[in-house]
């Protein structure tokens, strides 16, 4: 691929659909305000017909002066309208590739590609949004050729010593195809037999039953709700508020039961589709990740870019042992999951170990965790129920008959925080560092010496009296870093932390 080639001209609708979808919402909008207004209806519609159609030519535009090619294991792209700009995007800088088949692109036989560097703060360097899956598995390839023998630092990832780099060893987990011969490439004869784990069925349906995304789903039929009074009269809101209002709590307790329930299926329907046909194939030093029922993805990480391992068990997924497993990476993860990558979205928290030898044996270790004191407990409880207390005082003396919802409010913080205190812990063995905390999922974070950013002990004021400190964690993430913290851990746990990470000597240790 030595001379310039123009995107798919399916392209253009992709570009066009993308453009309307960021201005879809102010048109419906304006046009039912306007549609109130009598004349001023016509009006607003000519602007909008005009504003389209000035998007649909820019997008043709765009097209005709997008070019890439791919010359000597280099991706040179250019582009720009009035303004032109030229890239050129090297192997060594390359962080990750994600490739992508949104359902528009799956008609035209079509896939997105997006090429993560250093520095790119999790936006994509390059987007090629509608090549040939051919093109793009011959860019994807050309990208990693030669990136095996990189050191991570040449890539512009933080990394003190390469000392204690292992190689996987053999497969016994169930869920894995120790002899499968699957290839990206098939011609490549370099690579060594692929690791695979599948994302079964059960635990899949499990996943969707048991996800967290239910609260943002929430908050967006609540965020839909709030601009009701924007698009129906005025006349039909205030009837409808007031037919609630007197209609009793119980009535409303069925309403919000149902907006619940109708956010508990769309949360299960987008975690289906979301994760549907999940898998993780390890060759050589990359880790492949495709999942996806209507739009599909393949992310391509390298082990070395990885800089931290994180389980995440929610409180519907805990009490029956399940997690799931993200990776935090210098490039490759998303906005929906701030940054990170799902590496194995639901597994048995006892089965994790054992699969992590395979894809990630560097994080494979058993954490080892200090609590936090006994001391700490009443910090938790405090900073969980303050803001309830004063609530349900003032409900007590301006609403007296509402207070006892208050009283229910401050023992359900109360829970919250004595779980926090429960799981608050933090601790070190050889090259790495473990810290786990809850906010209302059980978040546990494994990071080697040489992969930490920076680490920091904070004591505040409160903190002081009690011999307390906070302990925080940066490493480098897709958005440039990803922050965790433990809070109220003993002074001198923390000083023993901070030791730990200045001796120089532990970036070298194996684990």
């Amino acid at each position: 691929m030595s001379e310039f080639k123009r995107l798919h001209p399916a392209s253009i609708i992709l570009m066009f659909l993308q453009g309307l979808k960021g201005i879809i919402l102010p048109v419906i909008i304006t046009l039912f305000f306007s549609s109130s207004q009598g004349e001023s209806f016509i009006r607003f519609e000519y602007i909008w017909l005009v504003f389209i159609v000035i998007l649909f030519i820019s997008s043709i535009l765009s097209y005709i002066s997008f070019k890439y090619k791919l010359e000597g294991g280099e991706l040179f792209v250019q582009k720009g309208i009035f303004i032109k700009k030229k890239r050129y995007i090297q192997q060594k800088r390359v962080q990750s590739i994600d490739i992508t088949a949104g359902l528009l692109q799956r008609i035209f036989g079509l896939v997105k590609v997006n090429v993560e560097t250093a520095g790119s703060g999790g936006e994509p360097e390059v987007q090629l949004n509608a090549i040939k899956k051919q093109e793009a598995s011959l860019i994807s390839e050309a990208l990693k050729a030669g990136k095996q023998n990189l050191k991570p630092s040449d890539a512009g990832i933080a990394d003190h010593d390469s000392n204690d780099r292992h190689e996987p060893d053999a497969l016994n987990g169930s869920e894995f195809n120790p002899d499968s011969n699957e290839r990206l490439d098939e011609s490549s004869q370099e690579l060594k037999p692929s690791v695979k784990w599948n994302l079964s069925t059960q635990h899949l349906l499990i996943a969707a039953l048991t996800s967290s995304g239910i609260g943002l789903t929430i908050s967006a039929v609540g965020a839909l709700f709030s601009q009701v009074e924007q698009v129906i009269p005025s006349t039909l809101y205030e009837r409808t508020f007031g037919f609630l209002v007197g209609s009793g709590i119980w009535f409303i307790a069925a309403i919000i039961f149902f907006i619940v329930f109708i956010s508990w299926i769309i949360s299960f329907i987008n975690t289906v589709l979301k994760y549907g046909n999940f898998s993780v194939v390890k060759q050589n030093d990359d880790l492949i990740i495709k999942r996806g029922l209507i739009e599909t993805r393949q992310l391509t990480i390298n082990t070395d870019r990885v800089t931290a391992v994180r389980y995440v068990a929610n409180i519907f997924r805990q009490p029956f042992g399940y997690t799931a497993v993200y990776v935090e990476s210098a490039g490759g993860g998303t906005g929906e999951e701030q940054g990170s990558t799902v590496l194995l979205p639901l597994l048995k928290k006892k089965d994790a170990q054992q699969v992590l030898e395979e894809l990630l044996p560097e994080y494979a270790a058993e954490p080892v965790f200090k609590r936090v004191p006994q001391r700490a407990l009443i910090r938790y409880l405090v900073q969980n129920t303050f803001i309830p207390i004063a609530a349900t005082a003032a409900l007590f003396y301006f609403y007296p008959e509402f207070a006892y919802y208050g009283l229910i409010a401050v023992a359900l913080m109360s829970v919250i925080g004595y779980a926090q205190y429960r799981d608050a812990a933090a601790g070190s063995l050889c090259g790495q560092l473990y810290v786990r905390y809850r906010k209302l999922s059980q978040v546990i974070v494994i990071s080697k010496h040489r992969k930490i950013q920076s680490l920091e002990r904070h004591v505040s004021l409160l903190q002081g009296r009690r011999d307390l400190a906070t302990i925080k964690l940066a490493v480098q993430s897709s958005f440039s870093w990803k922050l965790f913290r433990v809070e109220h851990v003993d002074v001198n746990d923390a000083d023993q932390l901070l030791y730990w990470y200045s001796n120089k000597n532990q970036r070298g240790r194996s684990d």
